[in-house]
């Protein structure tokens, strides 16, 4: 049994009475009367279990989106009731409104309808549906939770799709979808023209030459049908938590929030294979650490966005270090041809993970290797802030103290750390290098532009 606001007031008078009226009767008759007529008002009411109740939930939805959630009661009585409902949904999915008052006439049906805006990726399943009864008097109810399952997947935000039409426009002019057309170092056949100098002797065709006074050769393009296999890391390097950005100018800046660093790379990872699979390519998806944790393969077109939203909607950072043999045996079972693979990881201190440089040293003698890594901008912000005092060392009020005044103490401890940190990634990126890869190492909100045009430069290029 629930009581309502009437009943509270009643009882608050019954209290105000016994503390003030002069004969104590009086004020415990009248809580004795206030309870007395709440408990026949909730006998008096229907039974929650009589009405019927049907839940229906929208299809599945990124985790920038909102939806809806149905419920459709129907009253199969011969009295009128007025309800409260409560739609039970996890705090992430931010169900609103909370609590839903109707008036239902006898013999009716009615439909009420909660907004879910979820926060975060996941499959969330419903509780239960709470509903409360009023009696005749509206002093109480009769109330009951019954079950009526459902789930939503909240699939990821992909916040990088502003950064598509800009990426695909480049990439039309590179394919000569545009008037640009691009002649380049290619393995695919193109066109036929005249020699001139400076052309590879490689590329002359004697056959066609034999045929015209003068010598032809044969341009090339790069093929279209290249293999790529990205793999996200979502072992305990992915379970750190970035900090926030600050505003950016910049139009390719991505606004992530405090987000673990898996987040991060699977913005640039979604953005590049959208990319890819618009130019023609072979998209191969991975998330592991131990094990395989989603993998996306043969999907192309508009469900390979779908495909691997879903696959990575339930996927979590875990406290487990990758398994880079694992990585290798993986990406030769997946492709067998020379291809791109992106490892979207940390990039460690030099000589700290040795088994990272093998696994990647061992991959480029195969294929064109990009590792990929967002960098924290908080660390960003605390090494410039160093830059902007030496800049502002004239300014009297930097800092709110003379010019000569050094900055606070814990400032400077801010400041070295991420100058330590920072020349720490340079020499794990230089030490990459050595080994052939292409490093991108970048504030985490501008990782997938620069993770997408290092693609297209390497189409322009011919290396894919």
């Amino acid at each position: 049994m629930a009581l309502s606001w009437r009943t509270a007031v009643l009882i608050a008078c019954g209290i105000f009475l016994l503390i003030f009226s002069p004969t104590l009767s009086t004020a415990w008759g009248w809580i004795f009367l206030s309870l007395t007529l709440a408990l026949i008002d909730a006998v008096c009411a229907l039974s929650p279990r009589e009405f019927r109740i049907e839940r229906h939930v929208k299809d599945n939805i990124r985790a920038d989106q909102s939806t809806t959630c149905d419920l459709w009661i129907e009253n199969p009585t011969r009295r009128g009731v007025t309800l409260t409902i409560r739609d039970a949904w996890p705090p992430s999915m931010q169900p609103t409104p909370s609590r839903h008052h109707i008036r239902l006439a006898a013999h009716d049906r009615v439909r009420v309808t909660t907004v879910l805006s979820p926060k975060r990726r996941g499959t969330r399943r419903c509780d239960r549906i709470t509903i409360r009864v009023w009696g005749p008097l509206g002093l109480a109810a009769r109330q009951v939770s019954l079950s009526a399952p459902a789930s939503i997947a909240v699939l990821p935000e992909f916040r990088a799709r502003k950064l598509l039409p800009s990426r695909l426009a480049r990439l039309h002019e590179l394919e000569g979808s545009t008037a640009v057309v691009l002649r380049g170092p290619g393995t695919e056949f193109d066109s036929l023209r005249t020699y001139v100098r400076g052309d590879d002797p490689r590329d002359i065709d004697w056959r066609a030459s034999a045929r015209s006074q003068d010598l032809i050769v044969r341009t090339w393009r790069p093929e279209r049908d290249r293999h790529v296999v990205i793999i996200v890391d979502c072992g305990r390097s992915g379970a750190l938590l970035l900090g926030a950005p600050e505003h950016s100018s910049n139009a390719d800046a991505l606004d992530l929030g405090a987000t673990p660093r898996m987040d991060a790379s699977i913005e640039a990872a979604l953005l590049l294979a959208t990319l890819a699979d618009r130019a023609g390519d072979h998209v191969h998806f991975l998330a592991m650490d131990r094990s395989i944790r989603a993998r996306v393969d043969g999907v192309q077109g508009p469900a390979l966005l779908r495909q691997c939203g879903l696959s990575l909607a339930d996927v979590s950072p875990s406290l487990l270090p990758m398994d880079w043999q694992r990585l290798i045996t993986e990406v030769r079972r997946t492709v067998h041809h020379k291809s791109l693979v992106v490892l979207c990881t940390d990039l460690p201190p030099a000589g700290t993970d040795p088994q990272l440089y093998e696994a990647v040293a061992l991959l480029t003698r195969t294929h064109t290797v990009i590792v990929a890594s967002a960098q924290d901008p908080t660390i960003l912000r605390m090494a410039q802030s160093h830059d902007q005092h030496k800049n502002h060392a004239h300014t009297a009020d930097h800092y709110e103290m003379s010019p000569d005044t050094p900055p606070p103490t814990t400032d400077v401890y801010d400041v070295i750390a991420a100058h330590a940190a920072l020349r720490e990634t340079r020499a794990g990126a230089h030490e990459l290098q050595r080994t052939g890869a292409i490093v991108i190492t970048t504030d985490a909100g501008l990782l997938a532009a620069h993770l997408s045009d290092t693609y297209l430069a390497l189409k322009k290029s011919g290396r894919l």
